[in-house]
């Protein structure tokens, strides 16, 4: 069987448009992939901030002239240097206090 012409035309063009819809939604899935590692990335140096600040008052509440010895002082000073450090954890925070933001 024969395609006319004009039958070629317009399925060229439904498979050109179909190809470009294709590589849109390729587009966006790949910048859903990027948005997703920068984020992983994100938590990550947090949590590893974390785990280095925990670790360096663990370590200086051992000391015996810290001033870290009560427990009201080392949570103070762990606030304090995660907000030193930009990790805001109000949201944590307020789950654990059964309160609301």
């Amino acid at each position: 069987m024969r395609t006319s012409r004009k039958g070629a035309i317009a399925q060229a063009a439904a498979d050109r448009a179909r190809v470009e819809g294709l590589i849109r939604d390729r587009d966006g899935y790949k910048q859903q992939a990027i948005d997703a590692i920068r984020a992983l990335r994100k938590v990550s140096r947090e949590l590893s901030d974390l785990k280095d600040e925990v670790a360096l008052h663990i370590v200086a509440a051992q000391h015996p002239s810290s001033a870290l010895s009560d427990a009201h002082s080392m949570a103070l000073s762990l606030l304090e240097a995660m907000d030193a450090r930009g990790i805001d954890l109000r949201i944590e925070l307020a789950r654990l206090e059964g309160t609301a933001l």
